[in-house]
């Protein structure tokens, strides 16, 4: 049995090491739940929670499916689907490398627009062969020129900012895989004076990593989705790049923490790497 966890560590889990099946999805749906570009899952047949039974909560995302989070800290859990024997495992939250490697990217039509895949893995626009599987985005909101505007995926909770953020960066350390379930986070640095709630402040929950300065996690309370984050001094937000309804405003600069990478993901794309945090 391999080993995971939600990142403040209260739900712990094993999973059988029958891996299979890890494909990188970019629905609209996966992106809002996780905040993260695409999320990356693989399949196995036997999941136990080991510890945090309380802690998980519980969201339909869609019909027949329902996602799992950690109301603690916010991380995605893996959950049973279909013939309910079967159990999606978000690889970002794995303490133990699954020893299988992505086969294909899969709802590329819903893919942020922001994000170029630049490896050479087949991409399929849905799940599989034919409409059956197809993700239906909800339409994007009217766009106003100059604003992004950005929210969870149950909608309760909504925000907008203005202008273009500071920087935007890639993230693969442990802490950023286990809060996103994912390969890696993608966030923008957003002005404190340039981001306005429109909904639903009440209805997040900010988490504080224990073991660290700044580091933690806002997340919608009913559905789980990553939200932005202010710093304590409130002069800068956090914000997700997978809660965006629009594109950022800016390009990611590069990908840091290169030296804690997952081991199942391959950094392809001609960018700058820095084994940790750049001075």
């Amino acid at each position: 049995m391999a080993k995971g966890s939600c990142l403040c560590g209260t739900v712990k889990f094993s999973v059988s090491d029958d891996a299979s099946g890890m494909t990188h999805c970019h629905c609209s749906i996966c992106r809002k739940i996780h905040g993260a570009l695409f999320a990356t899952y693989y399949n196995a047949t036997n999941f136990t929670i080991d510890e945090g039974q309380n802690a998980v909560e519980t969201y339909e995302s869609s019909a027949g499916f329902t996602r799992s989070f950690c109301n603690q800290c916010g991380s995605p859990l893996p959950e049973t689907y279909g013939d309910e024997k079967t159990v999606a495992i978000p690889a970002g939250l794995m303490d133990d490398d699954p020893g299988i490697r992505p086969e294909s990217h899969i709802f590329t039509e819903s893919k942020a627009s922001c994000y170029n895949i630049t490896d050479d893995l087949p991409q399929l626009e849905h799940y599989g062969d034919g409409d059956l599987n197809r993700v239906v985005d909800v339409p994007e909101p009217e766009h106003k020129d100059g604003v992004v505007t950005g929210g969870c995926q149950c909608g309760a909770v909504n925000f907008e900012y203005t202008g273009e953020p500071k920087m935007m960066m890639n993230c693969h350390c442990s802490r950023c895989r286990k809060v996103k379930g994912a390969a890696h986070a993608t966030n923008a640095f957003v002005a404190g004076d340039a981001l306005t709630w429109t909904s639903g402040e009440s209805n997040i929950v900010s988490y504080a990593h224990s073991s660290a300065k700044f580091f933690g996690n806002s997340f919608c309370k009913t559905c789980g989705s990553a939200v932005p984050r202010p710093r304590p001094d409130g002069s800068m937000y956090n914000v997700p790049a997978g809660s965006l309804n629009q594109a950022p405003g800016v390009e990611a600069t590069g990908h840091i923490f290169i030296g804690s990478k997952a081991p199942w993901f391959d950094v392809t794309e001609d960018k700058p790497q820095w084994d940790e945090m750049p001075t």
